[in-house]
């Protein structure tokens, strides 16, 4: 019995110890001062060519409290109140100049903060149009160069295609001077072979007949043709005529010496191996100073084949023309 009153006693004490403590505690709590809260802001926007100035609550907190209130001095005398956190508050400015934007919290004690955060900022127009036209100078040279860069770039081309439309019509042009070469070539190709299909070639010549008698003095040849008296014969010249273009115009015939009245066969007559044209038993050359070799085949008798006369005609740079006949 004795033992329970003790252990009642000794709860009884500890309660009453325990209280003393908590009031002890509190009583203590409550004469501790408030500490103010810190205030903070963050500048989130400047519209600068609107004047519109936007912010937000940093962090702004009371060490030993609760915010319950927040103010905004806008630094052009107007001022805003909220009971929340600050989220993107906006506010308009009527004129250019520079502000101060100040931000003061409240905790629930009632206490403000003592600093309040503060930031700067500037409307400043001339310095935004400074830095607009120096934006546009800078973009039109831009433009410019990238224009002139385009010009240059397309008279680049324009000469590369120009180069290369020349280069074609020059290889067109070629290729038309080769062709139309070969033409020609081949025409006269196809004309020399029908002239040789269509005239036969002249029998081979023959030496004279062994009954007639050559003067080996004179280098003449003694012929006779089928029924005439024997006559000598042989290359002459008739006339000249004045040089063009570095040659001599030369007319030549075959005459009878000894009998001139003696008609002339017909002939046939080359120059330096090369046949030209007889009109009336004569025939009219263009021939270069220096030596030709001429030679003229007279009709025989119709059982043999054509007498053969030779000469050299030489002509001289000044237009003077001999002919030496030969054998």
């Amino acid at each position: 019995m004795k033992g329970k009153k003790a252990l009642a006693i000794v709860a009884v004490v500890l309660i009453l110890s325990a209280g003393a403590v908590w009031l002890a505690i509190k009583s203590e709590k409550a004469k501790a001062p408030n500490m103010p809260p810190i205030a903070a802001l963050q500048l989130d926007f400047l519209d600068e060519t609107n004047r519109i100035a936007t912010l937000s609550d940093n962090g702004s907190h009371d060490p030993d409290g609760t915010l319950q209130s927040w103010r905004i001095a806008w630094g052009d005398g107007k001022e805003d109140k909220v009971s929340a956190v600050p989220k993107k508050a906006a506010h308009t400015y009527d004129a250019e100049g520079e502000y101060t934007i100040s931000v003061w919290c409240v905790d629930n004690s009632g206490a403000s903060s003592t600093q309040p955060a503060v930031t700067n900022i500037t409307f400043d127009f001339l310095k935004r149009q400074k830095a607009l036209e120096e934006a546009q100078a800078a973009e039109a040279k831009l433009e410019a160069d990238r224009l002139k860069a385009e010009q240059a770039r397309k008279e680049a081309e324009r000469l590369e295609q120009q180069k290369a439309l020349a280069a074609e019509e020059a290889r067109k042009a070629k290729e038309q001077q080769e062709l139309e070469a070969k033409r020609k070539a081949d025409a006269e190709l196809a004309a020399q072979k029908a002239k040789e299909a269509a005239t036969p070639p002249p029998p081979p010549p023959t030496s004279l007949a062994s009954g007639l008698t050559d003067d080996p003095a004179t280098r003449r040849v003694i012929f006779t043709p089928s029924g005439y008296t024997p006559g000598e014969f042989q290359i002459a010249k008739e006339q000249t005529e004045a040089m063009e273009n570095g040659k001599l115009p030369v007319i030549l015939v075959i005459r009878c010496v000894n009998f001139p009245d003696t008609p002339i066969p017909i002939s046939t007559w080359q120059i330096d191996g090369k046949t030209v044209p007889v009109k009336a038993g004569r025939i009219r050359a263009f021939l270069s100073p220096g030596q030709h070799d001429v030679t003229a085949l007279l009709s025989r008798k119709p059982d043999s084949g054509p007498a053969e006369l030779k000469a050299d005609v030489t002509v001289g740079a000044s237009g003077e023309c001999v002919v030496t006949p030969k054998k």
